[in-house]
């Protein structure tokens, strides 16, 4: 078979190119984002909290005492960069502000403003992340397009309690990393968020 032969048959057989989806396609913002944000948190093992600002620092305090909250500046203090590995091994709880939430995943973005150690949201057994419910977008494109604008030299995504599945084929939580993950939206408006509780 000739050098034309092989190529023809190449061509034939190779696979069109097909244009990527539009993102706009997944853009939940007019199809329920916190309902969808809420259900995708349950769905990958997470605990969804909404409220009002004004009853944040009081549902913390009650619900979240033995936690380190990482927004105070006492917090970032103790557990700095160069903490040993020995006192961050201790953190059981932490409590950080997540910048934005991904309705389509549950995924929270969290960038190192809000820790001081990169260890941080790896190391502890529960984490508390609070949002505001104004930062929870449709879907990741418009979340890495928004964080593009802010961009910090580390952050990451976090959803849900660590998970695996490779032990004779159940789902174990907490296998690695966080045991538990609460996400608590808050909003400044007056608005009635039972239905979302």
């Amino acid at each position: 078979m000739d050098k034309n032969k092989i190529i023809q048959s190449i061509l034939r057989n190779s696979r069109q190119n097909v244009p990527l989806l539009n993102p706009d396609i997944f853009d939940l913002e007019n199809y329920g984002l916190l309902e969808n944000f809420k259900k995708n948190i349950h769905q990958v093992g997470g605990v969804f909290i909404q409220l009002h600002i004004d009853k944040l620092a009081t549902y913390l305090d009650e619900n979240y005492s033995h936690a380190v909250d990482f927004r105070t500046a006492e917090a970032k203090k103790e557990y700095s960069a160069n903490c040993s590995n020995e006192k961050l091994a201790q953190l059981k709880a932490v409590i950080l502000d997540g910048q934005i939430g991904v309705a389509e995943n549950s995924a929270i973005y969290v960038d190192e403003d809000n820790f001081p150690n990169r260890l941080i949201p790896f190391i502890n057994e529960e984490i508390i992340i609070c949002l505001n419910s104004e930062n929870v977008l449709g879907n990741m494109h418009i979340a890495y397009s928004r964080i593009e604008n802010h961009l910090n030299s580390f952050g990451l995504f976090i959803s849900g309690p660590s998970k695996t599945a490779d032990i004779e084929q159940n789902l174990v939580f907490g296998a690695h990393g966080s045991k538990s993950f609460y996400v608590i939206l808050y909003d400044n408006v007056n608005q009635n968020f039972d239905n979302l509780l």
